[in-house]
């Protein structure tokens, strides 16, 4: 039986985002590069969001593929535009902010978030 995501706590996840500076950001090469091009993504707003995170608007969490806590937030670009990015705090105990991928929804977040 798979178990609930759980969601965060946006105020908390957003002071822990201002913790972090440009250089603690990585990212999963190539694949992030390879779904910023395909989706026509910027990579300078990716980080612009993380390091300012006042756009954060829902997050959840759940396990990752090496068991490690993989925190899929959603950012609220525009009215009609959300921006997913799983992430990973800390990963390998060192501080940084790992970003799997790249989601761009052209749907309003509140409509991602209905799962039933």
């Amino acid at each position: 039986m798979e178990e609930e995501n759980k969601e965060d706590n946006i105020e908390e996840l957003q002071k822990k985002l201002r913790t972090y500076k440009r250089e603690d950001i990585k990212f999963n090469e190539p694949h992030f590069s390879n779904q910023l091009i395909l989706r026509q993504g910027n990579k300078e707003e990716v980080i612009n969001l993380l390091l300012n995170p006042d756009k954060l608007v829902y997050s959840y969490q759940e396990k990752g593929k090496y068991d490690d806590i993989k925190h899929c937030l959603h950012f609220q670009v525009s009215n009609n535009r959300t921006m997913r990015l799983p992430v990973i705090f800390d990963k390998n105990n060192k501080k940084s902010l790992y970003i799997i991928t790249y989601i761009m929804r052209y749907r309003p977040w509140q409509n991602m978030i209905k799962r039933k």
